[in-house]
Parts: C-alpha cells; structure tokens; sequence
C-alpha cells in the first residue's frame, strides 16, 4: 500500500476509534448492548425458544407461529 492509501484509512479509523472510546467512557455502548439483550431476552420468553429460531423461521415462512410449515426453496416436496 502506498502512504496515501495509509493516510486515507488512518483516518476513518481513528475516528470510529474515538467514537467507541467515547462511547465507552460515556456509558452509551453498555446501554445499547443491553438493550440488545433485552430484546433478545423478551423474543425468547415470548416465542419460549430461542430468537433466533424464531426469527429464522419467519424469514423462511413469513409466520412466527410454529403451526406452519417450513418453505423448502428449490427442493421438491411431496404432496400427501
């Protein structure tokens, strides 16, 4: 890499540097990490499973219940 390609990444990269230093010394990254977990907290209590299978399912579907059937994309299904 040249020097000016170095300089041009230094820079950005001290910036966010700072800014998460800043957010730690604040206080503010904490907070958002807990808010993160909480969320992820109220979906599992909700669902009464993990968030993430919850969240995967309604990518996959389009419902959060677990009545529906799971979409298999570009594999054939069989009718009963």
């Amino acid at each position: 890499m040249s020097r000016v390609t170095k300089l041009l990444l230094l820079i950005p990269a001290a910036i966010i540097a700072l800014d998460v230093l800043l957010m730690i010394i604040n206080g503010t990254l904490l907070m958002v990490l807990l808010t993160f977990f909480g969320f992820y907290l109220i979906a599992s209590l909700a669902f009464k499973e993990s968030a993430f299978k919850s969240l995967k399912r309604w990518i996959n579907t389009g419902h959060l219940g677990k009545h529906h059937q799971e979409v298999n994309y570009g594999q054939p299904t069989r009718k009963s």
